[in-house]
Formats: structure tokens, C-alpha cells, sequence
């Protein structure tokens, strides 16, 4: 049955999904779940799966020319950024005060 489930899932294209359930049913860890927490367990994976996927698309999308980061930015005098100002507004903390940047 779990071979079925399995195959059921790589053809309705649940990857999350299918690699969730090999992972528990390979390392034995059915027994420690419920019915619904298996499932929730199951569903989480997928979405974060599709979640994943979606924005790997549109970065891929985007054709950035190059990848960047926070950690990765030059603060030289010459680029005339601040550092305290560009860690602030990384922290996205001021979305969650409803202010403007």
C-alpha cells in the first residue's frame, strides 16, 4: 500500500508531499503521529514545497544579473551607505509598525 501511495503521489505531482512520506515511512517515525498530524504533517510539506518553488521561479524570472545579499553588501565610503540605516530596513521591522520608509 505505502509503494501505491507513493507512486499516487509523484503522478498528482505532490513532490512536498511524496518526499514527507518517504522521509517518515524510511526513518520509522509513523508511530509517533496521529491520523491529523501525519496529515498536517504531509500538507505543511507540500506547501512549503510549493512556497519554495515559487520563489526560486521568480527569482529565476527576475534574471538578476547577479545574486545578492544583506551580508554581502559593500559599505564602502565610495557607495555613500549606511550601515545602521540598510540593517534597519532589512529587518522589515518598520512593515510592522505601519510607518514609512
Amino acid at each position: 500500500m505505502n509503494e501505491a501511495t507513493v507512486t499516487k503521489m509523484k503522478l498528482m505531482k505532490l513532490n512536498g508531499m511524496h518526499n514527507a512520506f518517504k522521509t517518515a515511512i524510511e526513518s520509522g517515525k509513523t508511530d509517533h503521529y496521529t491520523i491529523d498530524q501525519f496529515t498536517s504533517m504531509l500538507i505543511d510539506s507540500e506547501w512549503d514545497e510549493r512556497h519554495n518553488r515559487r520563489i526560486e521561479r521568480s527569482i529565476k524570472n527576475a534574471r538578476f544579473h547577479y545574486k545578492s545579499n544583506i551580508e554581502s553588501l559593500n559599505f564602502e565610503v565610495s557607495r555613500n551607505l549606511d550601515r545602521t540605516q540598510v540593517l534597519r530596513l532589512a529587518d522589515c521591522e518598520f512593515v510592522t509598525k505601519n510607518q514609512n520608509v
